[in-house]
């Protein structure tokens, strides 16, 4: 498991004459050869990474400078290409030519392949994000808070955080231009608790409903390009996948692969006589079968910002476009894929679902709720396949562990409250996902 820690104990936000940090750093993403950090200013600015090897802090290194967009929200990502595997980094921010406390600490993955077994590692993954602003909400109700949840994951020590979608949660006010767009997803990113976890690990997104427009928005949305300039702005991806429309994208850690899905871009679930819904897509499908078909990793987790094997007719599931819904299933299992395992998110509650295969091995889907929007109950939903006890009506985040020697790996999921206190757990082996011979 890597160890990140903030250095020193100033202020997360630090002032320069010249500008300053609004939002950051955040560690967008962390390969064996090449980190990347976002941040945020609060004007065009220039920034710089400074980064040193913790073993030879006298050798200092430089991400080469890049402009923070004032189109984008004064966002920018910079790229740190000098990584070696194995190795324990510290980096600062530069902005104009100053260089800012505090400084951070990662450890890039180990080059185990063919060398060592798998090390064991643990994710975070958190639901929908509500951070509350003046002016901008109903009468007489709070929709979101619980915002110690950010300090409760990062004591955790996961080595990476998934985000399931609806974390900028967009008010009407924003749908029309791209400037509200922006704002909501600054507001969203803004708050306080949450900028140490920001900056300690690397962080992976796809979207949600709320994150993209007016309910049931898709593929021919009017507003359809100031959300995904927007989510990209804020949500750097670890690789565009240059065949794909949207949002879609995938990454490994250890020896897990992670394919992150886009529930937007190909939607269209009020279809004509002569055509069928779809959710997905059929190219999206598609490429998710050849990447499936490729990985040789223990396990594939398959992430989606709507809950996978739900069977319940709701648009917010993706069984709501039965027919694409079934191709999905049968190509699953038709390739004879092991190690198949699901996350989803787009609700307000949480639960596992299991789907019982007479001649496969059963399918599992943790549907993780809200982290600070207000959770509700399911009692608008018959899910048949929900797993007893494992529905959840606070605001939570799931803990899961890949441990294990190399021929006994093993899934434990843990379902954890605001303050950290494990609500329920369940363990899958690798032995439990494999198809028939």
């Amino acid at each position: 498991m890597y160890k990140f820690l903030l250095l020193f104990a100033l202020p997360l936000f630090a002032h320069s004459l010249n500008g300053k940090l609004v939002s950051g750093p955040m560690l967008a993403s962390l390969e064996m050869r090449e980190a990347r950090v976002w941040v945020q200013t609060d004007q065009p600015a220039t920034v710089r990474i400074a980064y040193t090897e913790a073993s030879d802090r006298a050798n200092q290194r430089w991400s080469l400078p890049v402009e923070s967009n004032p189109s984008l929200g004064n966002t920018v990502t910079a790229v740190l290409t000098g990584i070696e595997p194995g190795k324990n980094y510290h980096y600062s921010v530069e902005l104009n030519g100053e260089l800012l406390a505090p400084s951070y600490e990662f450890t890039s993955p180990d080059f185990y392949h063919d060398r060592t077994p798998p090390p064991d590692f643990r994710i975070a993954v958190g639901g929908a994000h509500y951070q509350i602003e003046e002016g901008f909400e109903p009468p007489y109700q709070i929709l979101g808070g619980g915002y110690e949840i950010f300090e409760s994951i990062a004591a955790a020590e996961p080595a990476l955080m998934l985000w399931l979608g609806n974390t900028a949660h967009l008010r009407k006010s924003d749908w029309a231009s791209k400037s509200g767009y922006l704002k909501r997803f600054s507001h969203a990113r803004s708050t306080p608790q949450l900028g140490p976890l920001l900056a300690s690990i690397p962080h992976y997104a796809t979207w949600g409903e709320a994150d993209y427009g007016a309910p049931y928005a898709g593929a021919n949305y009017s507003y359809r390009q100031f959300a995904e300039l927007s989510f990209n702005a804020f949500w750097p991806r670890p690789v565009e996948v240059a065949a794909l429309d949207g949002i879609v994208t995938r990454f490994r850690h250890a020896d897990v692969d992670f394919f992150m899905l886009d529930t937007r871009s190909y939607r269209n679930d009020s279809p004509t006589s002569d055509q069928t819904s779809q959710i997905l897509g059929h190219q999206q499908i598609e490429w998710l079968r050849q990447e499936l078909v490729r990985s040789t990793a223990t396990f594939k987790v398959i992430v989606a910002g709507a809950p996978i094997l739900n069977p319940a007719k709701s648009r917010s599931n993706l069984s709501y476009a039965e027919r694409e819904h079934t191709r999905l299933l049968q190509m699953l299992r038709s390739e004879n894929i092991a190690g198949l395992f699901f996350i989803s998110g787009g609700k307000y509650y949480g639960e596992l679902t299991r789907l019982v295969h007479a001649s496969s091995y059963n399918l599992h889907d943790l549907t993780v709720g809200p982290l600070t929007a207000n959770p509700r109950d399911n009692e608008d939903e018959l899910n048949f396949f929900r797993m007893p006890g494992t529905s959840t009506f606070d605001r939570h985040f799931a803990l899961i562990d890949f441990t294990g020697p190399e021929e006994s790996r093993s899934i434990t999921m843990r379902i954890m409250n605001s303050e950290g206190s494990e609500l329920w757990t369940r363990e899958l082996t690798a032995s439990q996902l494999q198809p028939p011979e």
